[in-house]
């Protein structure tokens, strides 16, 4: 059904390519023009670009991925002088991180946000950032990826789907949101009704620490919230704020959990059809880009946690000995690890 979709998305889109001929770039509720038509068709000036590279994020405006949604095609089209045109589609427009996976497959989305856990699904390998507990924080988790591992994963995802890497987006750890509560310690959390990513590794999780995990992508979360269909979610803290999910949820409970990177993935067949000059711009680009979502991310974990509690009237529960949560989640190092596979633990001392 999803592929049915992107086709159908595809061809409206392209069919409204041909009626609007060199009109102006869309509006933000408009779809966009079908990525595989960014191959050159004339030589491109600042008013004229070659490509058109369309990107879909499922986040708000103030999220500091979205920011770097649009860093990135700040980079991009002043670097390229012009020659890409980039038109980022946040809020969801577009769907979720399912969806943008079938969309570049099927080349009618050039680059999307995707949440490792939702590429689990492609490649197993992915699913090791959904152990719990796996590093200390940001810092030692952007160290792992830079040190090799973001690389192997690259090839991988490739290899699996005919996507590209072009940056990671290192969030802040995650952490539970409830409407039940107070929670000082894991039996507080038995039998919660939890909103998670479409990840069998993370259900387990959240069964082994007690809880009912339901996933839903990341655009009904809001809704599953307000109308009782789940009582928590889990995310980074900022995203609370700039996804207004504290109108629906009273605690935050300071779980860190999962430290779940997410990252720029780009069809393949758009990225190689790019002279090399823009490759260039493109990985540079994308490098910076999650650099940039990382440090914001990082700058505003702190300060969401206060305004959450200042002035939303969200109570911060600390969890100060995590052990027991650690504990309960142990085993699933050992029953995942022929499948996620010994080479990638390695690169986690695990």
């Amino acid at each position: 059904m999803k592929k049915f979709i992107a086709l159908l998305m595809a061809i409206v889109m392209v069919a409204s390519l041909a009626a609007c001929g060199n009109s102006s770039a869309p509006a933000a509720t408009e779809a966009p023009p079908a990525a595989d038509a960014a191959a050159p068709a004339e030589a491109g000036t600042a008013a004229s670009p070659e490509y058109t590279l369309t990107m879909a994020i499922p986040s708000n405006p103030e999220d500091s991925c979205t920011k770097a949604f649009y860093y990135f095609e700040n980079i991009v089209e002043e670097r390229s002088n012009g020659r890409i045109d980039v038109q980022v589609y946040d809020s969801g427009q577009l769907g979720s991180h399912a969806d943008y996976i079938d969309s570049m497959q099927m080349h009618s989305l050039a680059a999307a946000e995707v949440n490792t856990s939702v590429l689990g699904n492609v490649d197993s390998a992915f699913s090791v950032f959904d152990l719990p507990y796996l590093t200390d924080g940001m810092d030692q988790l952007i160290e792992i990826l830079d040190g090799g591992l973001g690389e192997v994963l690259d090839q991988r995802l490739q290899d699996a789907s005919g996507l590209k890497i072009i940056g990671w987006l290192v969030r802040s750890p995650r952490d539970i949101y409830t409407n039940k509560g107070p929670v000082t310690c894991l039996a507080d959390l038995a039998g919660t009704k939890i909103r998670i990513m479409e990840s069998a590794l993370m259900s387990e999780a959240m069964t082994d620490l007690g809880m009912i995990p339901v996933p839903l992508a990341a655009t009904e979360r809001y809704m599953a919230l307000q109308t009782g269909t789940v009582d928590a979610a889990e995310n980074s803290v900022p995203l609370i704020i700039t996804q207004a999910e504290y109108e629906v949820t009273k605690y935050v409970v300071l779980t860190e959990h999962f430290c779940t990177p997410n990252l720029i993935a780009m069809d393949v067949e758009f990225y190689n059809a790019l002279p090399d000059d823009l490759k260039a711009i493109i990985d540079e680009a994308g490098n910076e880009a999650g650099k940039y979502a990382s440090q914001l991310d990082k700058e505003n974990e702190a300060v969401a946690l206060e305004e959450l509690a200042n002035d939303y009237g969200m109570t911060i529960c600390e969890i100060e000995d995590k052990t027991e949560f650690m504990d309960a989640v142990a085993p699933l190092y050992d029953s995942y690890r022929d499948k996620i596979g010994q080479d990638i633990y390695d690169y986690f001392g695990k």
